[in-house]
């Protein structure tokens, strides 16, 4: 059966909780594409006169907790499971590399950030969880980031309506504009922290003196 309609046949039965199970499989890493599940959740809630609060609502909570669930993942097994998934999965390379780097640089504003950058959303909460990040700044900044992503796509679909190649392509333009917009945040947060220790530090070397 077509994923659209395994995922609208699990909404009618199950309601908010279906939502919550879908949205934290899909931030869990399954192959649930958010740039086609999201949207289509919010023609979903439209169609059958959901509240779209209470979705947005359930919907990011799912998010996180399937967040969350990966975090403990890397927390628990370590460099091994993302050892095995490189392996298993050759093209995983790229994106683990990229959390890794977005981690490394810019610490835990890049688990919000790359909840909006398809290439550094995939594995930003295991390799959060490996490199053993504090699990309520992880939590904190995931949630703001989620948040973000999920309301502007299940609006999408919520005012759009059942149009996903519209929708996809609308998709497609947004997620370029916020990989840039989200360089460009992080560029500025490095450059702000660093000249605040460079500053801190000669403030530190003077009082020495």
């Amino acid at each position: 059966m077509e994923l659209k309609l395994l995922i609208e046949e699990f909404i009618i039965n199950y309601g908010l909780i279906s939502i919550f199970i879908i949205v934290a499989l899909e931030y869990a890493n399954a192959p649930l594409p958010s740039e086609i599940v999201l949207p289509f959740v919010g023609i979903l809630a439209f169609k059958f006169d959901m509240n779209i609060f209470l979705v947005i609502l359930v919907s990011i909570i799912g998010g996180v907790f399937g967040s969350v669930l990966n975090y403990y993942l890397g927390y628990k097994l370590g460099q091994p499971l993302l050892s095995f998934i490189k392996n298993k999965y050759p093209k995983t390379k790229k994106s683990i590399k990229v959390s890794y780097r977005w981690l490394a640089k810019y610490e835990k504003i890049s688990v919000m950030l790359s909840r909006l950058v398809p290439l550094a959303r995939t594995f930003i909460s295991i390799v959060a969880g490996v490199t053993r990040m504090n699990v309520w700044q992880f939590i904190l900044y995931s949630a703001i980031g989620i948040s973000v992503w999920n309301i502007v796509l299940i609006l999408v679909g919520y005012f759009i309506g059942d149009n996903m190649d519209l929708i996809v392509n609308i998709m497609n333009k947004y997620s370029l504009v916020v990989g840039i917009i989200g360089i460009l945040v992080i560029g500025f947060y490095w450059i702000t922290l660093k000249n605040r220790k460079e500053k801190d530090s000669d403030k530190y070397i003077n009082q020495e003196v």
